[in-house]
């Protein structure tokens, strides 16, 4: 399944992010995006393009053309 499949408050864990320019997949990894990471989406923007998800202890804003190409397991 993909990050933007959990809903709100759903917790998972990073499996992969293939399929990311190499320059976005850079920035996210130095964010804390790592494989084995435990992410929680937090809540999704009033206009739904946006997505709020916590990695490493910071709330981080990402586009949801982004977070379709994190792959994730549940907890």
């Amino acid at each position: 399944m993909v990050l933007s499949d959990l809903g709100a408050g759903q917790s998972a864990q990073i499996v992969n992010m293939q399929g990311m320019e190499p320059v976005m997949r850079k920035k996210l990894l130095n964010l804390g995006f790592l494989p084995k990471a435990r992410v929680e989406l937090i809540r999704f923007a009033p206009m739904g393009d946006s997505v709020v998800i916590r990695c490493a202890n910071s709330n981080i804003a990402l586009r949801k053309a982004i977070i379709n190409n994190i792959n994730v397991e549940l907890l």
